[in-house]
């Protein structure tokens, strides 16, 4: 008598299902990892961004007539699309104490000083970021 050996169909449902397990595992790991990544490009997209807008907004806030107490923008940079609204949350005026010894307070050097608010939001495709910072102009009379 000449026994074969041979797997028997409960062994290669089993066998399957255990191969279909495997690869179902390995894809959704995958599948997180490109998800992930994409996410990060997205955020460093984001940050990368940030320092030429800072810069940008602070030139603009300094550039302003002095009378101004409110302004805004909009925006792409890189495929990220920006928006930023700033308003003056406080003015002071300083007077050189020099000067007003010098010249007489009504003719010594005055510095105005702004503080303003700025409200920033950086958004590319889904991810939204909201930054919130203070700014500083100075008029020099």
């Amino acid at each position: 008598m000449n026994k074969h050996r041979a797997f028997t169909l409960v062994e290669l449902l089993v066998a399957s299902l255990i191969l279909f397990s495997v690869i179902t595992t390995v894809s959704l790991i995958y599948r997180g990892a490109f998800i992930a990544s994409e996410k990060a490009n997205n955020h460093m997209d984001i940050v990368g961004v940030l320092p030429a807008l800072l810069s940008e907004i602070q030139y603009h806030i300094r550039a302003l007539p002095f009378e101004l107490s409110h302004t805004e923008a909009s925006g792409q940079v890189w495929q990220v699309h920006y928006e930023w609204k700033a308003k003056v949350i406080e003015t002071k005026s300083v007077i050189d104490n020099v000067s007003s010894l010098e010249f007489g307070e009504s003719n010594a050097v005055k510095k105005e000083f702004k503080l303003w608010q700025v409200e920033l939001e950086l958004s590319q495709g889904r991810i939204v970021r909201e930054y919130l910072f203070s700014e500083v102009s100075w008029l020099d009379e």
